[in-house]
């Protein structure tokens, strides 16, 4: 995938969450992979965190979620893990509420295809 191609998706989160349309942005939020960049898969990780923060209880994390394919499912368990290897305390407690919603709904599976990716 292209940077221009993660660069449009990124602005599309973004715009999406600033209308509060935030299952929207949670879907395309998840719906690339984390990209081999460092600098641009921080950004990636920046707008799924920015989406979850929005998520103020764990209904509305739980509606999130419901919602996804299991194509996002997997790739938004990649960027909770890479939140959480931030090591950000602020991001850690709503990212680890995402991870039980995925859970779940997609299983344990959806952790090991995560923790096993490339």
């Amino acid at each position: 995938m292209s940077e221009a191609e993660v660069r449009r998706q990124l602005e599309s989160v973004s715009l999406q969450a600033g209308s509060m349309r935030l299952n929207e942005a949670m879907r395309e939020a998840s719906r690339l992979g984390p990209v081999e960049n460092e600098d641009l898969r921080k950004e990636q990780v920046k707008a799924v965190t920015m989406v979850v923060g929005q998520l103020k209880t764990e209904k509305a994390i739980a509606d999130c979620v419901s919602a996804l394919e299991p194509d996002e499912e997997d790739n938004l368990m990649k960027f909770v893990y890479l939140g959480l290897s931030m090591k950000d305390a602020a991001l850690s407690s709503p990212l680890f509420k995402v991870h039980e919603a995925l859970t779940k709904k997609a299983g344990l599976g959806c952790i090991v295809r995560a923790v096993c990716a490339k």
